[in-house]
């Protein structure tokens, strides 16, 4: 069958037509492609990335959320240079930034040992190498500073310089903080290395925190080692002492100070809170053996680790002391060892080795009187007592008697380590017993002198002790040079040298570097010095680039202060170029006098202004 002519007339009319359709389309994406990098290339060039690009045939379609009006005009502008702005469709947004604020002003610190991390927000005048000057001063030589400091279009205040003085001397006193600082407010916690540092730490914030600024600091201390743990408390005539106490935690202590209410009768006792404890069973065996005290008429029990003595100087009768043993025995866990003993007054007592007498007096000196057997042992507790409280301090009055058939020698060298924990004392030994009195700076220093003598004493002869507890003095620091000795100490130096300096030029020379070692080691000790470093030059040249030299040089001399680890924060760097000569500028010499560098006290006010500057 043969194919009609109008047939292939039409076919060849498609064919053509399907042939121009995907020519056209491949020149149309060629054309949007080639219009889309173009426009793009010019935006990135142009510092536009935040604009997005996008063709439909022959149109260009900006697109994207402009900054400004500015922004968008110059994305249209770069657009243009690559094609036709007939072509250009914007489909661009501007951001209304009338509701975007600044951040907040907010600095943290974090400092572990020598190691100090900071990072935050700070205002736009901020003076950040001073401040980070102060930290590498308190981290030394073997630490390190971190910073991650951002600014903020926000201007601080004079809130915001108090909370960075007053933070960077909360730092300056511990070595583990977490401080956050904003503009009216200090917050965080701190550690101190004891619970003394702590109550010291906490009063200092109460009274260093500036005026307008509020602090919640947490001062935190670490429970301390107590090794051995003890316990002891007496019981007499009416009367009922807690000589020492300690405990693994604060729940364990308010019921063990409970109960020594209840026997007492008295408030405000303390117990020490640490670590350390034999075992779990620590409190129960503290409350059983209380128990077995409130049922006798006097005695002592003290506890030291897993050791136990219970002592009994009166009771109704003998079997009551057996039943009050058995129930305590059996109330103790394993791996106790309990030491009891009934003192009995019936005994025939015999005088064995005299009265021997220790004395502890407020200003130190240390006396020992009774008797001993052997030359030796007198020579031997004269060297001991010496070692304890210093060759010039101690007055032997011991007697030799080798006729006696012992002595007290043992109990006095005893007697002697226990005076040394005392701020003064007395102490008598004899058959009866021994019994010791003072005051001591101490808390629960009675359980330190029952471990002393504790196993050494008789079955007749019980341990009394008396010591009261007395604050020990506060230590007082001494304060550093006033503003006029620092100042003094520099004009010193200056007599006859000064900072030099490369000719015109801020590079300070050997001459200049060696003497601002000197400057710098008086000016370490004035950390709270407000100071101006002055520059001043002759009058040759324009006076606008004296006094940009001028400038130059007081700040290059500010810089290598910091450099040399002085606290820099209270200083001020300015120069004041021709305008203030010492001498006339008509010879050599005398521009030689002129161009110096100078130190003076500078105004708080004036310190202020730079900071904020």
């Amino acid at each position: 069958m043969r194919v009609p002519k109008i047939f292939w007339n039409y076919f060849s009319l498609f064919f053509a037509a399907v042939i121009s359709v995907q020519v056209a389309t491949v020149i149309v994406d060629f054309i949007e492609k080639t219009s889309r990098d173009q426009v793009k290339k010019e935006l990135l060039t142009g510092g536009v990335n935040w604009a997005n690009v996008e063709t439909v045939g022959l149109q260009v379609f900006l697109i994207g959320n402009a900054p400004n009006e500015a922004g968008r005009f110059n994305a249209i502008s770069l657009a243009g240079n690559a094609v036709d702005a007939e072509r250009l469709i914007d489909q661009m947004n501007i951001i209304d930034n009338s509701n975007i604020k600044s951040p907040n002003l907010k600095l943290e610190i974090l400092k572990n040992g020598n190691d100090i991390s900071v990072y935050g927000i700070v205002p736009e005048r901020f003076n950040k190498p001073a401040f980070l000057s102060s930290l590498q001063r308190q981290s030394g030589s073997s630490g390190l500073v971190r910073e991650f400091i951002e600014y903020s279009s926000n201007k601080g205040n004079q809130n915001w310089d108090r909370s960075i003085r007053f933070s960077l001397s909360v730092l300056d006193k511990v070595k583990l903080a977490r401080l956050e600082i904003i503009p009216t407010m200090v917050q965080g916690e701190v550690v101190a290395e004891s619970l003394e540092q702590k109550n010291l730490l906490i009063k200092q914030l109460a009274e260093d925190i500036p005026k307008d600024l509020k602090q919640r600091i947490n001062v935190k201390s670490p429970r301390p080692l107590i090794t051995p743990f003890s316990f002891r408390a007496t019981k007499g005539k009416e009367l009922f002492r807690l000589d020492a106490c300690t405990a693994d935690n604060e729940e364990a202590a308010s019921k063990i100070l409970k109960e020594v209410t209840k026997l007492s009768g008295k408030k405000g006792l303390k117990c020490e809170i640490g670590l350390g404890k034999p075992s779990d069973s620590w409190l129960s065996v503290v409350l059983s053996t209380l128990n077995a005290l409130s049922n006798i008429n006097e005695g002592s029990v003290t506890i030291i680790d897993d050791e136990i003595s219970f002592v009994v100087q009166k009771i109704d009768a003998e079997p009551e002391f057996k039943t009050v043993l058995q129930t305590l025995e059996n109330a103790l866990p394993d791996g106790y060892l309990l030491d009891a003993k009934l003192i009995s007054y019936t005994e025939e007592k015999t005088d064995l080795g005299g009265t021997a007498v220790l004395t502890l007096s407020p200003e130190g000196l240390f006396q020992m009187n009774g008797t001993v057997r052997l030359q030796t042992t007198r020579t031997t507790l004269t060297s001991l007592a010496e070692a304890k409280f210093g060759k010039d301090f101690v007055n032997n009055k011991l007697k030799i008697d080798g006729s006696m058939p012992q002595d007290w020698s043992d109990l006095i060298m005893f007697g002697i380590e226990s005076m040394a924990l005392l701020k003064n004392g007395f102490i008598e030994i004899n058959n009866s017993g021994v019994s010791v009195s003072g005051e001591a700076n101490e808390a629960n220093i009675a359980i330190k002198i029952a471990q002393n003598f504790y196993g050494k004493l008789t079955l007749t002869q019980p341990l009394k002790t008396k010591i009261s507890y007395v604050e020990p003095p506060k230590f007082v620091e001494l304060e550093g040079p006033s503003d006029e000795e620092c100042l003094g100490g520099v004009d010193n130096l200056l007599v006859e040298r000064k900072i030099t300096f490369d000719p015109s030029s801020d590079r300070i020379n050997l001459d200049g570097q060696q003497l601002l070692d000197e400057i710098a080691d008086v000016l370490r000790d004035c950390e709270e010095l407000s100071l101006e470093i002055a520059g001043h030059t002759d009058s040759q040249g324009r006076e606008e680039m004296n006094l940009q030299l001028s400038q130059s040089r007081a700040t290059a001399v500010l810089i290598e202060l910091q450099r040399r680890k002085v606290l820099t924060s209270n200083y001020v760097a300015k120069g004041y170029g021709e305008v203030q000569p010492i001498a006339g500028n008509d010879t050599e010499e005398g521009r030689e006098i002129n161009r110096r560098i100078e130190f003076k006290l500078a105004p708080t006010k004036e310190v202020e202004r730079d900071k904020s500057e």
